[in-house]
């Protein structure tokens, strides 16, 4: 048991460098959380006044956002509570989880908006093209400001709002252009024919995304490191002679765990071992690894569990 509590503490000291940019961020997703529902409101209004449906999907969209954010942030605190006997592994994977749920509700949202806008497109109305494009100049500035903010993040939960943030962007880069056609020429079709577009789009990146967070879940090898690469870096050592029963995965889509048997030549002495793996565990930190175990073998002694999954 003693040596179970130093190993975690061993593991938090080296995941404390993600408590320092902790609270920017839970700065950054507020900031955008804010600015997303304020203006969400705005276009709720302005999508009826202008008649538009691309606007109240673009609106629906950000309310979708918002909602996303709210859960994106209480995630994300949660992933940063330590360790304890419930979670061993500490709490990052419900950064993901707020991922999942996030793109859940995309999902969602952009299946309501396509049932709404593809029968516009038989039966064309009219809209109000001037208000459209007032509309559309501050989208683009507010929305260009808010993705700039989370650009800087790096984790999952963080990649995901950015993706909505620069799908708001485009969105409304969309609706100015539609709005500059439907000025002056008379296709209304067009508004409908953004908001369908619009909403394909959304899909197609909220599916990668999803597919990126599925994988963290199903405890797939994370993107950027292999068992195979991890393996040849061990092999490296003059005195191991073969890696098996190696197993990668990841906690958050940015922190992995490492577990490994490592047969080292057979005149290794106890104090070579520890060397060995003093060195792996220090190694193996650049494909982002913040915790490794590792169990050493002699070469012509029998594996324990040669079974193993």
């Amino acid at each position: 048991m003693s040596n179970q509590h130093h190993h975690h503490h061993h593991s938090h000291s080296s995941g404390h460098h993600h408590h320092h940019s902790h609270g920017a961020v839970i700065g950054r997703m507020r900031f955008a959380f804010i600015l997303n529902l304020g203006f969400a409101l705005v276009e709720l209004v302005g999508g009826y006044l202008t008649n538009s449906v691309a606007i109240m999907s673009d609106a629906l969209h950000d309310f979708g956002d918002a909602l996303a954010m709210i859960i994106a942030i209480v995630m994300e605190k949660v992933s940063h509570k330590t360790s304890d006997q419930k979670f061993s592994y500490g709490y990052r994977r419900f950064s993901v989880l707020g991922a999942v749920i996030t793109g859940m509700v995309l999902i969602i949202g952009s299946v309501f908006i396509l049932i709404e806008a593809v029968p516009r497109l038989l039966n064309p109305q009219q809209v109000h093209a001037d208000g459209m494009l007032i509309l559309a100049v501050f989208g683009v500035a507010i929305n260009g400001f808010a993705a700039l903010r989370v650009s800087k993040g790096t984790s999952l939960n963080e990649r995901m709002l950015m993706w909505h943030m620069i799908e708001d962007v485009l969105g409304w880069v969309l609706v100015l252009i539609g709005a500059l056609v439907m000025k002056f020429w008379d296709v209304p079709q067009v508004d409908a024919g953004l908001a369908v577009t619009l909403s394909l789009w959304i899909l197609f990146n909220v599916f990668k995304n999803l597919r990126e967070a599925m994988k963290v879940f199903l405890m797939a090898s994370p993107t950027g490191a292999s068992v195979e690469s991890v393996s040849d870096n061990i092999k490296m050592n003059p005195l191991v002679v073969d890696v098996h029963h190696a197993h990668l995965w990841s906690l958050d889509g940015e922190n992995h765990v490492f577990t490994a048997h490592v047969v080292l030549k057979g005149d290794a002495t106890p104090a070579d071992m520890e060397a060995v793996k003093h060195q792996i565990k220090k190694q193996v930190k650049e494909f982002g690894i913040i915790e490794a175990t590792i169990e050493t073998e002699l070469m012509g002694v029998s594996c324990v569990d040669p079974h193993h999954a």
